[in-house]
């Protein structure tokens, strides 16, 4: 068995080595170093997919009239925030390890590290959206952004917040403040794998300490920004947090597919058992449960109020069969998962996990479609759904076969963590 040396000729043991090192030991290199073409097969086929949604989309809006351009782009719209849900909630749950300094983490948090190191791609799935509504100004996605709406007394009222200089720029300062963040943070873990200084990871904990605070504004403000600003007539002071706990939920999916599926393939050895698995299954349950809390508050603080400007949001959604997506969302987003989630053994399955996983990246893909989609009133539901289909696979594919790219070019877990100690021994008791 290959092992990762200590630094220094002392023997396996020793009996003033320090834990971190010791650790170090009893870890294959082999099984965490990856190798030549590693996920080539996954990779190339994500990258394949992806490019066949992007060409369908694109084939639909210069092939129709006007609705056809708006259902084209919404799907778009809806890929690019799947990417970008999953980016987020990557970037916020590696701050929040490093604020709760949890050592069994290690092997999830390189996962997260790496997926939130690529918000460059991320700009890059933003720039079509910003060029048709910035250059355009048609108004497909954000209606708003047509001057024929400037009239509206409620725009009037909004114009304020609700005009492109602002839109654009605000834009700008929350991709440099995710990317800096993101790439920050992978690079301190990249140089411990390297140099084995410890007091990297603190630097990671102090830089995640005001990072959280910027990457919660920005992440609230971009979610009105891009998904509530789809229908400027309608606002809701829950739908940030609606936002973050459905593209955590994706995020916590991904990971546990990508893990899970190492896991199968005896990658990972120690460093993910069945108790690391356990503790990524039970992240999940919670933030199923908080999606679904967050879900009915934000419902019942519009039912209780009787607001019109609010209730829009549901009466457009209780028509033309969006209301059959809020039942399966009922349903699979929330009953389901959470009843077999509360399983033990599921959770400790990485067939069953992973299985469960899909399910929920499924289901927070409705929850997308539930939101966006009705503000595209001239296309019914189920019409052309293919190319809602490709919308969302499109950047979405495009952006996880990056993120398969980008795991072939480090280790799968931080080598010197100074917490692999307690990565190696972590037990659950419930």
């Amino acid at each position: 068995m290959s092992t990762i040396s200590a630094g220094h000729a002392e023997p396996h043991g020793h009996a003033h080595e320090e834990p971190q090192i010791a650790a170090r030991h009893e870890l294959d290199v082999n099984k965490l170093t990856p190798g030549p073409g590693f996920g080539a097969m996954s990779r190339n086929a994500l990258w394949f997919v992806g490019v066949i949604g992007i060409l369908i989309v694109a084939a639909t809006a210069f092939s129709g009239d006007v609705n056809s351009k708006q259902h084209a782009l919404t799907s778009y719209h809806m890929g690019f925030l799947y990417a970008l849900g999953i980016a987020l909630g990557a970037l916020g749950l590696q701050m929040i390890f490093q604020q709760f300094n949890a050592g069994w983490s290690a092997t999830v948090r390189r996962t997260a590290e790496t997926i939130a190191s690529l918000f460059p791609v991320i700009i890059l799935l933003f720039i079509p959206v910003a060029i048709i509504e910035l250059v355009f100004k048609q108004g497909l996605l954000f209606s708003w952004m047509n001057p024929a709406n400037h009239g509206d007394p409620i725009y009037q009222e909004k114009a304020l917040w609700l005009n492109p200089w602002r839109w654009g720029i605000a834009a700008a300062i929350y991709f440099t403040i995710w990317t800096l963040l993101g790439r920050k943070l992978y690079a301190l873990s990249r140089k411990q794998d390297e140099t084995g200084d410890r007091w990297l990871t603190a630097r990671a904990r102090f830089i995640s300490s005001f990072g959280l605070l910027a990457f919660a504004l920005c992440t609230a403000f971009a979610s009105f920004d891009w998904l509530m600003g789809m229908d400027y007539h309608w606002f809701s002071t829950m739908f940030g947090v609606y936002f973050f706990a459905g593209s955590t939920i994706a995020c916590l999916a991904v990971m546990c597919v990508i893990l899970c599926s190492l896991r199968i393939s005896g990658r990972l050895g120690k460093t993910f058992t069945d108790e690391h698995q356990h503790d990524l299954g039970k992240l999940l349950f919670a933030f199923t449960v908080f999606w679904a809390y967050v879900t009915f508050a934000q419902y019942f603080l519009i039912w209780y109020s009787n607001i019109p400007e609010e209730t829009a949001f549901y009466n457009l959604r209780n028509d033309h069969g969006y209301q059959n997506i809020f039942q399966v969302l009922c349903l699979g987003h929330f009953l389901l998962p959470f009843l077999f989630l509360l399983i033990r053994p599921l959770k400790r399955n990485p067939h069953t996990l992973r299985i469960i996983a899909v399910w929920m990246l499924v289901m927070h893909a409705a929850d997308l479609i539930y939101i966006a989609r009705p503000i595209v009133r001239n296309v019914l539901p189920g019409t052309n759904i293919w190319v809602d289909i490709a919308g969302i696979l499109g950047p979405t594919c495009l952006f996880l076969g990056c993120v398969v790219w980008k795991m072939s070019k480090a280790p799968l877990v931080p080598l010197k963590d100074p917490r692999l100690n307690e990565l190696l021994a972590h037990k659950n008791y419930v």
